[in-house]
């Protein structure tokens, strides 16, 4: 046991252990159905490589040429739809590619695609026909390539609606769907901050003095008034830190070890937040944040600097029963002698 817990702590010292939080697996995004409704005449499979639909009727080119007759019972009359639900769960990008293949104009028929979400529904192409008035001449689209960023609809539901608007006319429209995919990064967001403390300190007000033990706020008005009467100034910026917060810190510094030689489309913007949250709480990447049981939150430790000199500055401290554990590593962090 003695050999395993010395292991621990060295791979810890080489920064290679990682939290509990860290190492949580994302929960990845995942299609729970494939519907089809409307007028019908859609068809849909699925692959490796995704799913691949076409949405209308797509069998015989239009007979009677360039705004021609009718050619009844050819056509549909409304619309045929493919609806893709997803549970988006950790959130990712949901990427597909579309293309649209038409006899008639596109003031007739046309091609709609959407995402409803529980905010709204967000329109990814909106009336896509031929263009002009002429009709019983064959379009075809390029094929469009679309990303989808699921991640401000985490944990919630969200359906994808593929719609085809047909006129009954007989001149033929399809919407093709090519390689539906969903794609999570493998490195789980960041846990949300909970404790109203740890909101907090997270929203900037980050030095505590009042939650320091007896001893450690009797130190700091000692050292204080000492720097005070030899012309300096102290300043502090750590004392006491909720726990939940100390392990924020750490989640953090763990995530962007994980995060930061990623490239992956669907961990671009993860590896946003966490590198911004990195530099915004001044981390290092050489020093991994203490424990959420360490002296910070318990109110053992005090984070500061000062404007006199070092020496005299340690001099002052020492007399204050105050000393610097950590001088190579952490040369601001101060616990109670």
């Amino acid at each position: 046991m003695a050999q395993k817990s010395l292991f621990a702590v060295l791979l810890c010292a080489l920064a290679l252990c990682v939290s509990a939080q860290a190492q949580q697996q994302a929960h990845p995004a995942v299609v729970t159905a494939v519907s089809q409704g409307g007028v019908g005449y859609v068809t849909n499979s699925s692959s490796s490589t995704g799913i691949d639909a076409t949405i209308g009727r797509w069998d015989t080119p239009y007979p009677n040429g360039a705004n021609g007759q009718p050619a009844p019972g050819l056509e549909p009359l409304g619309a045929s739809i493919l609806t893709i639900d997803v549970d988006v769960n950790d959130g990712g990008i949901a990427s597909f590619a579309y293309k649209l293949r038409t006899w008639d104009a596109g003031i007739y028929d046309w091609y709609d695609i959407s995402v409803q979400t529980p905010a709204g529904t967000v329109s990814i192409v909106s009336h896509l026909g031929k263009p002009g008035s002429d009709y019983g001449t064959f379009f075809e689209s390029a094929r469009i390539p679309v990303s989808f960023n699921m991640n401000p609809y985490r944990n919630q539901h969200i359906t994808f609606v593929f719609s085809v608007q047909q006129d009954g006319w007989g001149d033929q429209t399809a919407g093709d769907l090519f390689g539906f995919g969903l794609r999570t990064c493998q490195v789980a967001p960041l846990t949300p901050l909970t404790d109203p403390a740890a909101i907090n300190f997270e929203n900037g007000n980050t030095v505590d003095t009042n939650d320091l033990v007896a001893n450690m706020q009797t130190a700091l008005n000692c050292l204080e008034a000492a720097v005070s009467n030899a012309g300096g100034t102290v300043t502090v910026n750590s004392a006491y830190r909720p726990p939940q917060y100390q392990e924020h810190l750490r989640e953090v510094w763990d995530k962007w070890r994980l995060l930061r030689d990623r490239r992956e489309p669907e961990c671009a913007e993860l590896r946003t937040q966490v590198q911004q949250e990195f530099q915004r709480h001044g981390l290092l990447l050489t020093q991994r944040p203490a424990s959420p049981s360490g002296p910070h939150t318990q109110g053992l430790a005090i984070d500061m600097a000062s404007s006199l000199p070092l020496q005299q500055f340690l001099n002052l401290a020492s007399g204050c029963q105050l000393t610097r554990p950590l001088p190579q590593t952490d040369p601001v962090h101060f616990i109670h002698q």
